[in-house]
């Protein structure tokens, strides 16, 4: 029994000599991946010109508020409700558009992200058969490799030749 349990240990220490290990940090990679910083611009520039048409929808709104303020106590009481309708349904109205906006960015950079995940997972893969190597970990900052050997950190090469991929875009 004995000699089975070592010939055993002896086959399995035998296979995990002949298994090749990399791993990627994935934080690493995606924030210096090209593609990444593109869509972080992209997104950026979306989003400032959106607070910008909101801005200008808002600076109307907010002139009305104010003529609303140093005319409202020489208003009736009905006319003061009726402005202050009017202007809470303004207001409600460029909270809904502040709202979709926001999720339009949401829903983009999710999308977005997702093919970036595609494309980076699908890279791997074939880099990984390329190289011949059986098992990619991937790691985030202190996640799932607990410890890695530098020799087997590959995030390097993967995001050389994923840049160099993606520039010629």
């Amino acid at each position: 029994m004995k000699k089975l349990v070592v010939l055993a240990f002896a086959l399995v220490l035998a296979s995990c000599n002949q298994t090749k290990i990399a791993y990627i940090d994935v934080e690493d990679l995606m924030k210096d991946y090209e593609a990444t910083k593109v869509l972080e611009e992209t997104l950026k520039a979306k989003q400032e010109t959106m607070a910008k048409e909101l801005d200008s929808l808002g600076a109307p709104f907010q002139a009305k508020v104010q003529a609303y303020y140093k005319e409202a106590q020489r208003m009736s009481a009905s006319k003061r409700a009726q402005a202050e309708q009017a202007l809470q349904q303004e207001n409600q109205m460029l909270q809904a558009k502040q709202q979709e906006a926001a999720q339009i960015l949401q829903k983009e950079n999710q999308e977005r992200s997702e093919e970036i995940t595609k494309r980076v997972d699908s890279f791997v893969t074939n880099y990984a058969k390329e190289k011949g190597l059986h098992l990619v970990l991937g790691t985030s900052g202190q996640g799932t490799v607990m410890y890695g050997d530098d020799k087997l950190n590959i995030t390097d090469e993967i995001l050389k030749v994923l840049n160099d991929d993606f520039a010629k875009e």
